[in-house]
């Protein structure tokens, strides 16, 4: 009885260790495989991204570089938890969407942001990663 609590034990650890709330969207890829090619992009185009949220609230799309994301995901992050109410955040990888980031004047500067409201852009925010800032700049949308 007493081992197979601790194989529960351990197995319920090793589930919450690998279970974490995240602004950024995980790699499309393996990890094996090179991030620098939109080959194994799991999107097309924004409008399949677009669709995988609710249509309740305005989303706020950010594409980052990875060489900054460890600069800028604190935070991403508390921008997401302050606007969690109010849009939903979401953060995706230059180099794993390359082609989506450059139709979108998103490919040069890191983080690129647009805010999407009912499908349609309202506001770009370059290079702010101060989550005070974003959170004043994107709320106003947020209505």
């Amino acid at each position: 009885m007493r081992v197979s609590s601790t194989i529960v034990s351990i197995c319920m650890a090793l589930v919450a260790s690998l279970s974490r709330t995240d602004a950024f969207v995980p790699s499309p890829t393996p990890a094996f495989l090179s991030s620098s090619t939109s080959l194994y992009a799991k999107y097309k185009t924004m409008d399949e991204i677009l669709a995988k949220f609710p249509d309740d609230k305005p989303i706020l799309i950010n594409f980052y570089d990875s060489k900054t994301e460890s600069t800028i995901k604190e935070d991403i992050v508390r921008a997401k938890n302050l606007l969690s109410d109010r849009c939903v955040l979401v953060s995706i990888k230059q180099q794993d969407y390359p082609e989506l980031a450059k139709l979108w004047d998103a490919d040069q500067k890191s983080p690129s942001m647009i805010l999407f409201k009912d499908g349609s852009p309202v506001t770009r925010i370059y290079e702010e990663s101060n989550y005070l800032e974003i959170a004043a700049r994107v709320g106003r949308f947020c209505d």
